[in-house]
């Protein structure tokens, strides 16, 4: 069986220097860009050039597990002269800059420079290639840093208005805590299981909580995870017809181990299918360990939204999944 399996231990060692700070002045203003956009500052004919295209795909490359390719932002580029107050409320900025002024590849990260909110990425180098080189290296510690921000922009809108139905079941269930957005309505409870789903047509979102006994070797493989989900799927989301049910497209599986707020936890994101159906779309699962209870505990967002982007539904559950917290 193939699949795509990555461990993170840490940040790759690079011959680069980054460095972190905060803004040293104050502001009231808060942050006004839409979500999941993307400022670049940076000579944009430089972007045209075979560095600039690199760079460019380094520091806002696709989403894993999609469909159909999609960029983690909507990126948007400016010449740094136009860099005005207008374009300073954006939540995500990277300013991009070469030359002999620079003594070698640097990154530093600023929040709250000119708002509230805000995380400012600097990526300087001697020259164009160097920056290119250097984009490699650390532009996806950027993209993480963006991504989590905005995901925790994601969750607060999510736990003002949410879901009753969803978190009652999961309370009564499981006695566990979890928030999802107020469209996801509907409610179907089974045995360790719980399916919550919207009731849209066009871009049904859904979200299930299921545990399953903790065996000696704690969290999933890759491979593991994909028996796992398979053989609960089918039997708790089957389609309208007699022999349909949900699988997992397992050549499109990525899975990590990874933390969750200091605790170990399973990542996973693919493609889901309707067995003997035209029906599927991408989802995103994290599974964990209840420690008290001895289980492990998936929480996975699905989507179905034909012919529509991805990216928006994708977070947004991403965001949900992460308001789980296990009592």
């Amino acid at each position: 069986m193939r699949y795509t399996i990555l461990i993170l231990i840490g940040l790759l060692v690079a011959s680069c220097t980054t460095t972190t700070k905060k803004s040293q002045g104050s502001t009231r203003r808060t942050t006004d860009s839409a979500p999941y956009e993307l400022l670049l500052v940076c000579d944009k004919d430089w972007l045209a050039t075979s560095d600039g295209t690199v760079f460019k795909e380094c520091i806002n490359p696709e989403i894993i597990g999609l469909p159909a390719p999609e960029t983690n932002f909507k990126l948007i580029s400016i010449n740094p002269s136009a860099f005005s107050k207008t374009f300073q409320g954006f939540a995500n900025i990277v300013v991009a800059d070469f030359g002999s002024k620079y003594t070698k590849p640097q990154m530093h990260i600023a929040s709250d420079v000119y708002a509230r909110g805000q995380h400012v990425v600097y990526l300087t180098a001697p020259d164009s290639h160097s920056l290119a080189v250097l984009a490699t290296e650390r532009a996806a510690q950027a993209t993480d840093i963006f991504i989590t921000s905005e995901l925790q922009r994601e969750r607060e809108i999510i736990m003002r208005k949410n879901s009753p139905q969803l978190f009652n079941a999961v309370k009564k269930k499981f006695g566990y805590t979890m928030y999802a957005p107020a469209s996801i309505d509907k409610v179907k409870v089974g045995k360790d299981f719980i399916w919550a789903s919207s009731d849209a047509e066009d871009n049904r979102l859904n979200i299930c909580v299921y545990t399953l006994p903790l065996t000696a070797d704690s969290l999933p493989t890759a491979s593991r995870f994909i028996e796992l989900r398979d053989s609960v799927m089918k039997i708790n989301i089957e389609g309208e017809r007699d022999g349909q049910y949900m699988q997992t497209n397992w050549k499109t599986v990525f899975a990590r181990i990874t933390e969750f707020k200091g605790q170990p936890m399973v990542e996973a994101r693919g493609l889901w299918e309707m067995h003997a159906d035209m029906m599927g779309g991408p989802f995103v699962s994290y599974t964990r360990i209840d420690t008290i209870r001895h289980l492990t505990v998936t929480a996975e967002g699905f989507v179905f939204a034909p012919e529509k982007k991805k990216r928006p539904y994708i977070r947004e559950l991403e965001a949900a999944l992460q308001t789980l917290k296990i009592e």
